[in-house]
């Protein structure tokens, strides 16, 4: 029997409304636009005083909310991968350096926002992953570096793994800014439309960036949309186009500083255009809209009133100008000191859009919701930053900031002195004892594998060589001054290691050896153009306390084994392609080292071998002897024929 009428009419109604209820719950959820500069620094903006005119970057930071206290890190990679996952970078395979291909397990703030029901895009500069090995690009690689046959392809997931439907990107870092995407003019273009390789598209990268999420914008008008804008400016190389270079002061003559203002400014017009996008569209008003900087700026920009800049963890490289802006949220025309950053970003914008935070990998979750203060203009959840680089570690809170170095504590009051002039360290000998701990706990947290402090006592072990041992010898003669060095390296590697991997060998000198003055260390170079040491004065610090370069003697003196574990952290994440025992002048007579069991010691426990035997010997036969070295011999004998005990 068929129901009447009126009852088909109310079934109707209500198959339509339960239809419509999902729909108009997505209407409602406000949009995100997360705008990322790249390399720009506080001072850089006419808002925070800077010489070059911002004028709709500086009107965004008038109609929106400031947040004076938002934390990156001191390169890209890092603060591309905290926004992307809320973990600290060293969690999810990047930092404290660059590069890293980003694990297809990471969950992403991509991938959450579609879960959520928003249309995902990203527009501009990757650099958490490699180009995706595709065909095309293959061909385009292989023909690149045909005079390098033997140089090979890590192909990358690509950004579409990631969770983002939409995707104009390029991989790498500094690339050419006109039709050549490319690093120093070196290897293939780089710029993909999703997973097409496009090398034919020509025209400035920023406008092609800008161009391409406006027209994502338009497309997604009817539906929430995330959208992800890490542009290229101001990043070397320095190039403008001419129409860009016009608007710049004519007073200004130096060529750099006219640059780099009409890059500044070219930015500035390419945010108003997205901006303007979104005037047209009347989206603004349900617009989450966030511009900030992933570090801060090079020599060439300004960080004032910081201290340092981009490769430097004082305020001046990780405190970056910030400004959310979204009006039917509340967020216009105020200012926020209160402490967060880009590790928050997920967890904060997922809050704002009313989202469901997704299942994470059963890893901490670094990064704290700051909604509920941010709305409400309270004190911030975030306890503390943490970074690592080049030889220390540092840790900021609302009120201090400790940098740890190998030899000493550098204490600053945040308060009072934002631009980290003066060290109170001795006279608050009980806050640098208190932050030290907080600091020792986020290292043991990640795993970190610290280069300039001693590793964990669990790291330690007892020397156990056998079966073949290395064996090198040189002869010093006077006139070897103590700045003079010799690079010997013996071994190579085609792997890559992680700021959690900890380097660990067996050595030992012979008894009528020279006992100080030798050291290993990974290295980089090629004996034509020099090497470089990584183990250098404040790194390369041993379970023992002592770094690698001032060539430390084994404690139980001549004859004797002993093994060493030492911290790779400031050199992640990177190739360990060369490693090499490093010799100094300054004591006339001979070296005779050996070597055993050179390893890593990684996180998951697994221990890759370096050098175990002598068919992982790799030595240079054209290494020339610098003056004051002489019969160098590089060899693997059994070690019952090693003068040790």
């Amino acid at each position: 029997m068929r129901p009447e009428p009126s009852i088909q009419i109310k079934l109707l109604t209500c198959l339509a409304a339960m239809l419509l209820v999902p729909l108009a719950g997505l209407a409602a959820k406000p949009n995100v636009v997360y705008l990322l500069a790249d390399d720009l620094g506080w001072g850089d903006l006419s808002v925070n005083g800077g010489s070059i005119p911002t004028p709709r970057i500086d009107r965004l930071f008038k109609e929106g909310v400031r947040l004076d206290n938002f934390m990156g890190w001191c390169v890209c990679s890092p603060t591309r991968a905290m926004l992307l996952t809320g973990r600290h970078p060293f969690r999810v395979g990047t930092g404290p350096e660059v590069g890293g291909e980003l694990a297809r397990e990471e969950t992403t703030i991509a991938e959450a926002f579609k879960a959520n029901g928003y249309r995902t895009g990203v527009f501009g500069k990757w650099h958490n992953g490699d180009d995706p090995d595709t065909p095309e690009y293959r061909r385009a690689f292989e023909e690149a570096w045909k005079a390098m046959p033997n140089k090979k392809l890590t192909g990358g997931l690509g950004v579409n793994e990631h969770g983002f439907d939409e995707a104009w990107v390029y991989y790498g870092g500094g690339a050419d800014y006109f039709t050549r995407r490319t690093v120093g003019g070196r290897g293939p273009v780089s710029w993909w439309h999703n997973r097409e390789f496009r090398p034919q598209d020509t025209g400035y990268t920023d406008d092609l960036v800008t161009r391409q999420a406006i027209e994502f914008i338009r497309e997604n008008k009817s539906r929430p949309f995330f959208c992800y804008v890490p542009f290229h400016i101001v990043h070397a190389p320095l190039q403008a186009k001419e129409e860009d270079l016009k608007g710049v002061d004519p007073n200004i003559t130096d060529e750099t500083t006219r640059i780099y203002a009409a890059m500044v400014q070219a930015m500035d017009r390419n945010v108003a255009a997205i901006l303007g996008e979104l005037d047209k569209l009347g989206l603004r008003e349900n617009t989450i809209v966030v511009f900030t900087s992933d570090n801060g700026a090079t020599k060439n920009g300004s960080n004032l009133p910081f201290k340092g800049g981009k490769h430097s963890i004082y305020e001046g490289g990780i405190h970056l100008p910030t400004v959310i802006h979204w009006p039917k949220g509340g967020l216009a025309g105020r200012r926020w000191d209160g402490l967060c950053g880009a590790l928050d970003m997920f967890p904060t914008l997922m809050a704002m859009a009313g989202c469901q935070m997704p299942a994470t990998r059963p890893l901490p979750l670094d990064g704290k919701n700051v909604w509920p203060a941010l709305r409400d203009g309270g004190p911030s959840p975030v306890e503390s930053y943490y970074w690592v680089w080049r030889g220390e570690d540092a840790l900021r809170t609302a009120e201090w900031k400790l940098h740890r170095f190998s030899d000493r504590f550098e204490l600053y009051d945040m308060r009072t002195d934002i631009s980290e002039s003066t060290n109170v360290a001795a006279a608050h000998p009980d806050v640098v004892s208190a932050l030290a701990k907080q600091m020792d706990a986020w290292a043991e947290s990640l795993g970190a594998a610290l280069t300039h402090r001693p590793p964990p006592a669990k790291y330690d072990a007892r020397p156990a060589p056998e079966g073949e041992v290395l064996e090198i010898s040189v002869t010093v003669t006077e006139q070897a001054k103590p700045k003079d060095r010799l690079v010997v390296p013996f071994a190579g590697w085609n792997g890559s290691q992680q700021a959690t991997d900890w380097v660990e060998f067996d050595i030992a000198f012979a008894p009528d050896s020279l006992l100080r003055g030798c050291f290993y260390s990974p290295v980089q170079g090629n004996p034509t153009d020099g090497y470089q040491v990584f183990f250098r004065r404040g790194d390369g610090v041993d379970q023992f306390g002592r770094e690698q370069a001032a060539g430390p003697e084994p404690r139980g003196g001549a004859g004797a084994w002993e093994h060493r574990v030492v911290g790779l952290c400031s050199f992640a994440p990177g190739p360990l392609g060369q490693h090499a025992l490093v010799f100094t002048g300054g004591k006339a007579g001979t070296f005779t080292v050996y070597l055993d069991n050179l390893r890593l010691r990684r996180a998951d426990g697994m221990t890759p071998s370096l050098w175990s035997a002598g068919q992982d010997t790799k030595t240079r036969a054209n290494l020339t002897l610098p003056p004051g070295f002489t019969n160098l011999k590089v060899r693997s004998i059994p070690l019952s024929q090693a003068r040790t005990r």
